[in-house]
């Protein structure tokens, strides 16, 4: 292994700065977040509220009811039309417990209690109480700890003494109609509205003030919406449509964060705000999490880039909460419920801030150290150096324009600062703190890649078989070489205690015995392939060696033994260590994206893993660690700087933390369920045994039939569930201890228990605690009922009975003579309670005896019974009738006397009166003596009686049809609108029945079912008329109950709406149908994929793009497009058929969607048969096209949770389907949506390359193996990143090519190419040809020899000195086209090289007909040739081929004398590889050129 294998692990970490994603995240767990859904039992994926219950009950609002949860199941509620202890309305809003922990829930449709005794709800509404509006907009505390209540109109407050909610009124601005959020302080209560902004209602004055004009505190927020209102700390947090406010509580000063802001969050709407037990503050938005480092200044984001790698596969955070136990809960839009629980921890971050100028001044950190003072120096790649003091946690910058990069540093014993960099080692010393100076540079102009301080020294890498280092007094450089000359490189690592120099070579770790000056190679006995060690650290009895690529290693401290091995497969996050710290009994190793693991000295056993979610993601570089004086550990990264004490974020110190927790939860467990023969039991159940509830009862008694009794408990809401363990027993039946297990999980059952008295004991038990406390349930089990306490005090009580009967008989004669004196009692009583005035008239005496009188006006004074000199108090149009209805009864024409008729108060205003009375005596000549009877007042009555003759003229003459149906559904009464509708005559109508005919009999019966369930039925229907034209009509039929809640009679309203279907059928097709294919067009296509997620029902999305369609439609006009496109429409539609929907997006790109299958077999056959029949010709004109097709499948929800994400999943497989050549389907796969994303990274990077000049060339000489000169040189592209320095061309031109890009940069790379080499000419430094490689797609331009000419003439270069490299795989793709660009290349004196030859499948009889000047054979084939035998000959091959077709050979990735040696054995002309040169910049091979050039001269004058 040679040193450039460190070279390029650099160079694959920079590479990662180019932003490949997926990289980053490959080892982050996916349980930061815990997904709850209506999968696992919540009742709706719209979580709106979250709340813990002073018994640990967690409980969620949804949009479909309320869901508790215990830690594993849920328990759910929902609105039941039957129950009036049921939820109000199933979309419940808002959670509160009040001072009392009484649980409220306000929904769309009432105020709900819960009652936790009986396991249901108490329902406030505008109909029982004093509220005025049934939608309860939110419920909050105000400063006494009493219930407000906000409606749509309204705000309350609850008095519960009395059970009554009083309307709170303020003077200042009205209350806005949507209260939104309630906060209490002592002095102001916050209210904050949808729409209408923030308000303080001031308690002193009882008036309220907005936030949005002047008020007494000056302050201005200028949200129209307010989502949430928090008090942390010092500070009012406010979450709104504009950002979250943070806002100083004394001086209220405002801090506004949203995406504009710095730092920025997630997105503008902030729904919920909450801070953690870290004392971040967390910010639920519509795109994701932000989380808010107050004291750092620094937001992290779980969002839609990044969220789905944790688990947080939903990003509308609509509520965030935190329980007991310190655990985050996430309520989503429609996403489902999400729990995090992330172990806190100490760790500091620090970035780069632009505005802040004692912030970092580069995130990209590769060294650090400190100095005697305790000053941290930080190495940043391209920001220069910074100082750190930790007690202030702030930085001082240097050497801002440093222009080189910075690759590690060391300071030394005197506290000079040691950069090693691409420009060579630098010295600087720090003057009175203000600068440094530069004190010495050591090797300028060569790229130093690290250095090690120690043993005071400091050590250089080599790559020779010589150890260096520098003495740091004086700068002098030691080298002295080693006996073993077959070492190509040395790295140092360390000195040991017994004065071993331990160093890497290329042949594995070495040691040099500084006094014996002894060499040893050490034998570890693994694969030749462990190469990268990069650190050594030595305990008492054993060396602990790390390494890039195998993890680490430990040693035997005298025999070097390995004694153990630490790798991924027994405990370590990855095999690559790029930095190892000893602390105490720990080693703490750091990983580049895995993160950091703690290694127990004592046991060599991996103790935890710091997980990357915890480092902020920050990629850690090589080198780049630290353990300060003070025992802080410093890691550097792409991303900043991280500390932390590894005495708090030990195993140690975690462990004792978490005993402590557990310790302080470990409450006793609760029975959450009780089951009888399988059955659940609840308080609701049939006959239940339970008065209440199986969590709050101690004791429960069971009928002596409770043969099968099963109890299942819980410990509520555990941090880890999975981890809790159960014992219980039975006591009265055993004192054994049953433990559960997997198959009787949280579950105890017993059969065929005696009566009699048993406990029921349970207990549970976290990691790392004891067992909890008990939870104790009496249960006890009746005896038989003959054996029953009741049976035998019934024989008892049988006996006396028989005793005392006759006792009983004579008491029950007095009774009913007492009884009967009651009823005479009670009738005199109800007569009195009535309110009837009653009146007995002595016929005889002429004398009205009056009682119970109204005092509101005299006896009616009808000149019969009453005489008076008076006016008559009876009205002057009723006093005939009543005269003469009260002669005819007197007279015994009637049975009774009843009349109404109007009479006069004393105040004169006029009352109805029902008069009413009899006969009750008459003389021997049948003459009457006494007439008896009663006044009523039914004025009331009679304005009821207007008041329907009026509703009867308005049903009458209104322009909607009205009908009446009896329970049997037979019409009883129609309006003239109804007959005008339906053409039928009153009596046609009131002859027959409520009946849809335009339906079938299922239709009418299930209306008539939902208004017999629901009361109510409205839609919209067809009919036809009684002259048979068919209507539509919009009905609505409500059921009218009686006195005791009993339907008795169903109204109708309809309205004729044929007209208005008319014009909404016309609008709907022109917006919904593409007007060329008449299919569906993207928006029906949208509305419909939206419909079916909605319904959360499986599906599977095809999107379909033609091939070469474009061409065709270019090439013969748009018209012909148009017929084309009309075909393919037809062909997809017949295709799918009624399984399937086919939709034109646009252009030649179309969807299809299979509702209900994601069966693979189904949608593998419809995708081939959709090919098969888009590969047949299309007849134009009589003129056949032959297309192909791209598909691109993706599944819900596998592959998406929303339509957007579907549908861009499915396009990405559809572009995967076409770039791998098209005519074929492909299934979306997650690894496609990450290439996506890193090609897209790498695209732009591309594009920003060649517009700013970025891309820069390298050239490798090609040495004549004869001679020993440079006699040509191949150019090779380097993209040159300002900040991330060199990128390998594997990272991009893979990318260039299948973009197209490559031609740009292929054009540049020639353009540069023939610039420096005129140049080179022109300065007699070269005379040979700079080879270029020709890319496939370049070779494919039709001009491609004129453009290069155009090149070539524009630098002023002979063709002569060019030649063009093309590969095997180019030549092949179309053979006779490129035989003919190669011979017109070759007429314009350009020569030809077929690069590495023998990798493809080129034909040996095309290979002699290309006119080809020189051949490239392969690395693969020169690697292994002093090894290989095989290898060897094939390279005498294809030399003594390529000689015999006069053409000359280069032999590609020579490395070794061994090789060359054979090389020149077979007469192969030319070398290219790093045993001459590697690649080198335009800088310094110019500079290798006039070496050469000089070199030249010498000879030549030693020649003469």
């Amino acid at each position: 292994m040679h040193i450039r294998y460190l070279l390029t692990f650099r160079s694959f970490l920079l590479s990662l700065l180019l932003g490949i994603f997926s990289v980053q995240y490959s080892h982050a767990a996916n349980n930061v977040f815990v997904k709850y859904s209506k999968s696992d039992g919540i009742v709706n994926n719209t979580v709106t509220n979250i709340l813990e219950d002073t018994n640990g009950f967690m409980w969620f609002s949804t949009f479909e009811g309320l869901s508790r949860f215990d830690g594993y199941e849920f328990k759910n509620y929902k609105h039941s039309s039957k129950d009036p202890h049921s939820l109000p309305n199933n979309f419940t809003k808002k959670l509160l417990l009040d001072s009392h922990g009484n649980l409220w829930v306000a929904t769309q449709n009432g105020l709900a209690k819960y009652n936790p005794l009986k396991d249901n709800f108490t329902n406030y509404n505008k109909d029982n109480s004093q509220l005025n509006s049934n939608e309860i907009f939110t419920i909050a505390l105000n400063q006494d700890g009493k219930l407000l209540v906000s409606t749509s109109a309204n705000l309350y407050l609850y008095d519960d003494l009395a059970d009554r909610f009083l309307p709170l009124t303020t003077n200042g601005v009205d209350l806005p109609l949507d209260i939104k959020v309630i906060y209490s302080e002592q002095d102001k209560t916050w209210i904050g509205s949808i729409g209408q902004g923030l308000f303080i209602f001031e308690h002193s004055s009882n008036t309220l003030f907005s936030l949005q004009e002047s008020n007494p505190w000056g302050l201005i927020v200028e949200a129209d919406i307010l989502y949430d209102f928090k008090v942390i700390g010092d500070n009012y947090w406010l979450g709104t449509e504009i950002g979250a406010y943070k806002i100083d509580r004394q001086s209220l000063q405002t801090l506004l964060l949203n995406t504009q802001s710095k730092p920025s969050i997630n997105a503008g709407r902030v729904f919920s705000i909450i801070q953690n037990q870290d004392k971040k503050i967390w910010l639920g938005t519509e795109t994701g999490v932000s989380i808010f480092d107050s004291d750092a200044n620094l937001v992290f984001s779980f969002n839609d880039k990044n969220s789905t790698n944790f688990g947080l596969e939903s990003s509308f955070i609509q509520s965030l909460f935190i329980d007991s136990n310190n655990s985050m809960w996430l309520g989503t839009y429609s996403g489902g419920l999400y729990r995090h629980n992330a172990d806190s921890s100490q760790i500091k971050f620090f970035q780069k801030q632009s505005n802040i100028p004692h912030s970092l001044s580069g995130d990209v950190i590769w060294g650090i150290d400190q100095d005697s003072n305790r000053k941290i120096w930080i190495g940043t790649q391209s920001k220069g150096l910074n100082s750190f003091n930790i007690s202030s946690n702030t930085f001082t910058r240097y050497l801002a324009d440093f222009k080189y990069s910075i690759w590690a540093i060391e300071v030394d014993q005197f506290d000079n600062i040691w950069v090693a960099s691409s420009g060579g080692i630098l010295i600087y010393r720090l003057n009175n703190e203000t600068e440094l100076n530069l004190v010495k540079n050591l090797f300028p102009g060569n790229n130093i890649d690290r250095l090690k301080h120690f043993s005071e020294r400091i050590w250089l890498s080599t790559e020779s078989n010589s150890i260096r280092w520098v003495e740091p007094d004086s700068f002098e450089v030691v080298t002295f070489n080693l006996a073993n000359k077959n070492i190509n490189y040395v790295v140092p690592l360390f000195l040991d205690s017994a004065q071993n120099l331990w160093f890497t070579t290329n042949l594995g770790l070495m040691l040099y015995n500084i006094n014996d000056k002894q060499l040893q190679r050490l034998a570890l006995g693994f694969d030749d392939s462990i190469r990268s060690f990069n650190s050594v650290i030595e305990t008492n009895d054993s060396f602990w060696i790390s390494t890039l690529t195998h993890g680490v290693i430990k040693l035997d401290k005298n025999s070097y033994q390995v004694l153990d091995r630490l790798n991924k497969e027994n405990g370590l996050a990855s095999d690559q260590i790029i930095k190892s710290i000893r602390y105490k009994n720990s080693l703490w190793v750091s990983h580049t994206s895995a993160g950091i693991d703690e290694i127990s000295l004592e046991t060599g056993k991996v103790l935890q893993n710091i997980a990357p979610e915890r480092l902020l993601y920050n990629e850690l570089n090589e080198g780049s660690g630290l353990l300060t004086q003070a025992g802080d550990i410093l890691f550097g990264g792409t991303n900043g700087l991280l500390m932390f004490d590894p005495d708090e974020l030990s195993f140690e110190a975690n462990k004792q933390r978490a005993s402590n927790n557990q310790l302080q939860n470990n409450k006793a467990p609760t029975v959450t369920q009780l089951r009888l023969f399988n059955l659940p039991i609840s308080v609701h159940t049939d006959n239940s045994p339970l008065l209440k509830p199986i969590n709050l009862s101690n004791s429960v008694d069971l009928p002596n039939e409770s043969s099968m009794i099963s109890i299942k408990f819980a410990q509520l809401n555990p941090v880890n569930p999975g981890a809790v363990k159960y014992r219980y027993r039975l006591l009265g039946l055993s004192d054994k201890w049953i433990e559960t297990d997997a198959e009787s999980l949280r579950r105890a059952e017993f059969s065929n228990l005696d009566f009699g008295s048993y406990e029921f004991e349970v207990q549970s038990k976290n990691p790392l605690a004891d067992w909890s406390e008990s939870k104790f349930l009496q249960i006890n089990i009746a005896p038989p009922f003959w054996l029953e306490q009741n049976a035998l005090i019934l024989y008892s009580i049988l006996s006396i009975l028989i005793l005392l009967y006759w006792f009983k008989q004579t008491r029950s004669r007095n009774a009913i003579r007492q009884s009967i004196l009651e009823n005479e009692e009670r009738l005199k009583l109800t007569l009195w309670s009535s309110g009837d005035e009653l009146w007995d008239w002595d016929i005889y005496q002429g004398q009205v005896f009056r009682s119970n009188t109204w005092g509101t006006l005299d006896f009616p004074q009808d000149d019969i019974r009453v005489n008076s000199s008076y006016e008559a108090n009876i009205h002057s149009n009723d006093i005939q009738r009543v005269q003469q209805s009260l002669n005819e009864h007197l007279s015994e024409k009637t049975e009774h006397y009843e009349i109404t008729y109007r009479a006069k108060t004393y105040k004169g205003d006029w009352i109805w009166v029902l008069d009413r009375g009899k006969v009750v005596s008459r003389d021997n000549n049948h003459q009457p003596q006494r007439m008896t009877g009663t006044l009523k007042n039914i004025s009331h009555l009679k304005e009821a009686e207007e008041q329907l003759k009026l509703f009867k003229r308005s049903i009458e003459t209104i322009s909607d049809g009205v009908f009446i149906t009896d329970t049997s559904f037979k019409f009883i009464s129609v309006n003239n609108s109804y007959c005008k509708y339906t053409g039928e005559t009153r009596e046609q109508a009131l002859a027959s029945y409520l009946t849809f005919h335009q339906y079938p009999g299922a239709f009418t019966e299930e209306v008539k079912k939902s208004l017999q369930q629901k009361g109510n039925w409205l839609g919209e229907v067809e009919s036809r008329r009684s002259g048979g034209e068919k209507y539509e009509m919009e009905l609505n039929i409500d059921a009218i109950t009686d006195e005791d809640g009993k339907i008795s009679h169903y109204v109708g309203v309809f309205s004729d709406i044929t007209s208005r279907k008319v014009t909404e059928k016309e609008l709907l097709k022109l917006s919904n149908t593409d007007p060329l294919t008449e299919l569906p067009n993207r928006s029906f296509f949208q509305a419909s994929h939206s419909n079916i997620v909605r319904r959360d029902t499986q599906h599977a999305l095809i999107c379909l793009d033609m091939d070469n369609f474009k061409k065709i439609n270019d090439s013969l006009g748009h018209q012909t497009g148009d017929i084309l496109i009309k075909q393919i429409a037809k062909r997809l539609q017949k295709i799918s058929g009624t399984k399937a929907t086919c939709y034109r997006l646009g252009g030649d790109e179309f969807s299809i969607l299979i509702d209900n299958s994601t069966d693979i077999h189904h949608i593998t056959h419809f995708a081939q048969t959709i090919l098969d029949d888009m590969a047949r010709p299309f007849i134009i004109n009589k003129q056949e096209f032959v297309l192909g097709a791209s598909l691109g499948i993706a599944f819900y929800p596998e592959d998406g949770s929303n339509p957007q994400e579907l549908l861009k999943n499915a396009d990405t497989a559809m572009y995967f389907a076409k770039n791998a050549g098209g005519n074929k389907y492909q299934f979306f796969s997650g690894e496609m949506n990450q290439n996506a994303v890193r090609q897209l990274q790498i695209e732009n990077l591309i594009r920003h390359g060649l517009k700013e000049d970025l891309f820069t060339i390298f050239y490798q000489p090609k040495v004549d193996i004869a001679s020993g000169k440079l006699v040509s040189m191949e150019a090779l592209v380097r993209y040159e990143h300002p900040e991330k320095g060199l990128v390998s061309p594997s990272q991009f031109i893979p990318l260039a090519e299948q973009t197209g890009q490559i031609i740009e940069i292929g054009e540049v790379v020639l353009r540069k190419a023939c610039e420096d080499t005129k140049r080179w000419v022109d300065a007699g430094l070269f005379t040979g040809r700079v080879a270029v490689n020709i890319a496939a797609r370049q070779f494919e331009i039709p001009d491609l020899d004129e453009r290069i000419m155009s090149i070539l003439q524009k630098a002023g270069l002979s063709a002569l000195h060019l030649e063009c490299e093309i590969t095997e795989g180019t030549l092949m793709q179309s053979p006779e086209n490129a035989l003919r660009m190669m011979q017109r290349l070759r007429e314009r004196g350009i020569h030809l090289a077929l690069d590495d030859f023998g990798t493809g499948y080129s034909s040996l009889a095309y290979l002699k007909r290309f006119p080809l000047n020189t051949l490239k054979i392969d690395k693969a084939f020169i690697d292994d040739i002093a090894t290989s035998a095989e290898d060897r000959h094939m390279a005498q091959a294809i030399i003594t081929i390529a000689h015999n077709l006069g053409l000359k050979v280069v032999a590609e990735g020579v490395e070794h004398e061994n090789q060359l040696s054979i090389l020149r054995r077979y007469k192969c002309e030319m070398l290219q590889g790093y045993l001459y040169s590697k690649p080198l910049n335009a800088v310094r091979f110019e500079r290798l050129l006039k070496e050469n050039h000089q070199l030249q001269k010498v000879i030549r004058s030693s020649n003469i």
